[in-house]
């Protein structure tokens, strides 16, 4: 070989290795751990070594250049051009679309198959010798080597559709710019590889051109990769750093001494509402903060510089739209040739802010009423505590529970007992007016906070316009329903001096009030924590009660007030506890129904009053009726009809000689469905009275609109007409009135002679008191129904 093509040949081979080997080397050590770059450097150093290994075919003699073609050069290939895939792959993102296994077993393709054809078919099946013309060595290609050169084409074909889909899709400047360099760099590689072809196509037969010129086309990736680099196409550790500055979310800006803005990323321009880097730079950070606030964050600022930074430091800004934003600024000091400089973070933080006020409202607040809720109360109770001490006045606390409430959840369902909560709020809200706290302790719950009075008139005041704002109707769903509230009242300094106290007695002085009949308020005492504490000993023997069959009935007889025959009585319940003794209904009736045990209570009671009847009834008592009290939630239950007519059948009682009693408070706010139950138990035969008549707000509408058929007076207008000529008016107008309607009426409470024959000039037709008989255990009755048959027996003989 001469010198000069020696010369020649470490000219057309050498300076483009020392380019590739190069190029490869800069990748690498811009970012080794970024799998671009070790991709991008695996390319070009295969390269590299292509063109070396075919140098060395060269330059060595002829025997060994077939091996060197297909042990060196042929791999050498192969791994330049699926390393070169793969990195397309990444770049452009296709490897979202198929998993990475997928990828890495399609570039595995042309190393199976060219190493399992050279086991089976041997060397000749890739290439059949070697020539020399001119000192320039050339491998002849056989048909197995055409195949690899079409999968070797057809990763170039994939790489340029890779980068132009890329392309295509790519919105975003800083990767359309990528996309572009790639898409221009496979042109250029696929265009300059079509050109030599032709080049030696055309001219080989003209004169001399060696084949290994087509190896140069190698060159063309080192000098594309150079270009990406120049263009930012592969990471390095600074490009990072810029691209974070460009592309965080959060304003990042650099300020001299003095709070100029010098530079600014996108973020703070979108936050200061600028689109201009122009617009933004050289203005004060201190021109975006409120006025009233400037002055003291200059000063703050002026303290610190340069020897602290602001650490999540918050306060607000107003942008160009004068738009108020939330910021959190964190500052790092550094300087800059001469000069200071500060590197400012600015977090825009206002939606962060915004969900913080609201999950503060929320922890503080009621849902449903957006009233103040338990735990809010408690804190304005502990501030309005430390505020008063020092005053030497009083506060109060005022504990509301709902009366009847229970009732609209039952009839109309839980959206409209939330509708009646918000209306029942608002208008205890506008009776307590601005000077005092409303707040709802949770389920028919509600609690008032009066920060300050000078004496008790002004707090029992307030509770009075309370109980006042109750006597108005609360209309849902065409209906109107009246709520009572039981009101209990702790007052500082008397009855404690911790939040925790007042509201505590406050609840006792409620249950207190609730357990005499509600809609009134209590103050607190000390006699009724006794109380309390009386009725958890009665809840605890209450519930075993009717296990251990401890319940019984009294009977109160009834007498025709004209013949003085002896024709009903009241069945009335009494508990005889073998650890508490007889305990009387007023003492444990209000407790059961607390406990949800009135019904069970009130169904025995009918049981056991239509089992006794019946007995009575085959006795030859034919025109004896009984007397049952119905609570308001017996009333309620769905079934109670049903299970009236079941006790009928089963005991076997003349339905006729059982008589249901109702109050007027108990149907005044269902009438309609009040009507409709009372209905179906008239149509089975039962009577239905009205007791305690004359002591609510709407007698005559129920006795208008129920089917009643027996009016019972109430004991109060009975004692007052003996020396009360208004109180004896009263009751006339009642008796005459219940006639006039063809209503039988019942005089409660005679307890004297005097009262009896003012009801029998009056023509009232039945009585029971005292003045007859207190209520009687069954054996007591049992003997006075014997002596008044004798009585008749004797009248009738």
């Amino acid at each position: 070989m001469s010198s000069t093509l020696t010369i020649v040949m470490l000219l057309s081979f050498i300076v483009p290795v020392l380019v590739l080997a190069d190029t490869a080397l800069v990748i690498i050590r811009r970012n080794p751990g970024h799998l671009e770059n070790r991709l991008a450097f695996l390319t070009t150093a295969a390269l590299a070594l292509m063109v070396f290994f075919h140098f060395f075919e060269q330059m060595l003699p002829e025997q060994y250049a077939e091996r060197i073609t297909l042990y060196l050069v042929h791999p050498a290939a192969m791994a330049a051009a699926t390393c070169g895939m793969l990195l397309h792959v990444l770049v452009t993102r296709h490897y979202r679309k198929w998993p990475k296994k997928v990828w890495l077993a399609v570039s595995a393709v042309p190393y199976v198959f060219y190493a399992v054809m050279l086991a089976l078919k041997g060397e000749r099946y890739f290439v059949t010798g070697v020539t020399v013309e001119h000192g320039w060595k050339q491998t002849e290609m056989a048909g197995g080597m055409y195949i690899v050169l079409a999968m070797l084409a057809s990763c170039a074909a994939a790489n340029f559709l890779m980068s132009l889909g890329a392309l295509h899709k790519s919105n975003h400047s800083a990767g359309r710019s990528r996309y572009e360099v790639l898409f221009k760099a496979n042109v250029f590689y696929i265009v300059s590889t079509v050109l030599v072809m032709a080049l030696y196509a055309s001219f080989s037969k003209l004169f001399f051109i060696p084949l290994s010129i087509l190896y140069l086309t190698a060159v063309v990736w080192g000098v594309a990769l150079r270009v990406f680099m120049h263009h930012d196409f592969l990471p390095t550790a600074e490009r990072k750093y810029e691209l974070l500055y460009q592309l965080s979310p959060a304003a990042i800006v650099i300020m001299d001494r003095h709070l100029q803005l010098k530079e600014v990323n996108p973020g703070a321009l979108r936050l200061f509402g600028f689109e201009r880097d122009e617009e933004l730079k050289n203005r004060s950070l201190l021109e975006f903060v409120p006025e009233i606030n400037r002055d003291p964050l200059r000063e703050e600022y002026q303290t610190l510089f340069p020897n602290e930074d602001w650490s999540n430091r918050e306060f607000a800004i107003v942008n160009r739209y004068q738009a108020a934003r939330q910021v959190a600024v964190d500052t790092e000091i550094m300087m800059e040739g001469e000069e200071w400089r500060v590197l400012a973070v600015i977090k825009d933080i206002t939606r962060q802010k915004e969900e913080e006020q609201t999950f503060h409202y929320m922890a503080h607040h009621d849902a449903l009423t957006k009233l103040p809720n338990r735990y809010l109360f408690n804190a304005e109770l502990e501030g309005s505590l430390a505020d008063i001490r020092p005053k030497q006045g009083m506060l109060g606390v005022l504990l509301i529970d709902l009366d009847r409430f229970k009732l609209v959840n039952d009839t109309l369902g839980h959206s409209a007992g939330d509708e009646a909560l918000i209306k029942v709020s608002e208008r205890l809200l506008y009776s307590i007016g601005e000077l005092h706290l409303l707040a709802r302790l949770g389920g028919d719950e509600f609690i008032v906070l009066i920060k300050y009075a000078k004496e008790y008139e002004d707090i029992i005041g307030l509770a009075e316009e309370l109980l006042a704002s109750f006597q108005r109707p609360v209309t849902l769903l065409g209906q109107d329903f009246y709520f009572g509230g039981s009101i209990g009242i702790s007052v500082y300094p008397y009855d404690g001096d911790s939040s925790d106290v007042l509201i505590k007695k406050a609840d006792i002085a409620m249950y207190n009030a609730k357990r005499n009949g509600g809609n009134q308020y209590r103050l607190y005492t000390d006699d009724m924590i006794a109380l309390v504490q009386r009725d958890v000993r009665l809840e605890k023997h209450l519930r075993r009660s009717l296990e251990k069959n401890e319940w019984v009935l009294h009977y109160q007889p009834q007498f025709d007030i004209q013949s003085g025959r002896l024709i009903g009585a009241e069945a009335l319940i009494r508990w005889n506890s073998e650890e508490l003794g007889m305990v009387f209904p007023g003492d444990f009736i209000t407790l059961s129904e607390q406990l949800g045990l009135i019904n069970e209570i009130g169904r025995w009671v009918i049981n056991e009053a239509c089992v006794q009847g019946k007995r009575w009834e085959d006795l030859g008592w034919t025109d004896f009726v009984l007397s049952v009290n119905v609570s308001s939630r017996q009333l309620d239950e769905p079934y109670f009809v049903k299970n009236v007519q079941s006790i009928l059948q089963s005991s076997g009682l003349e339905p006729s000689h059982l008589c249901l009693e109702i109050t007027e408070s108990m149907v005044v706010d269902k009438l309609h469905a009040a009507r409709y139950m009372l209905d179906e138990l008239v149509a089975l035969g039962i009577h239905i009275a009205l007791d305690d008549f004359g002591t609510g707000y709407s007698s005559l509408s129920v006795l208008r609109q129920l089917p009643i058929s027996v009016i019972k007076i109430d004991r109060s207008f009975i004692t007052d007409m003996e020396n009360d000529h208004e109180g004896l008016s009263i009751v006339k107008t009642i008796v005459s009135m219940g006639h006039d309607l063809n209503k039988q009426i019942v005089a409660e409470g005679v307890e004297t002679k005097a009262q009896l024959d003012l009801l029998l000039d009056i023509g009232c037709d039945k009585a029971q008191g005292y003045y007859y008989s207190k209520p009687l255990p069954l054996e007591s009755m049992n003997e006075l129904l014997e002596r008044s048959g004798e009585l008749s027996k004797r009248r009738n003989a």
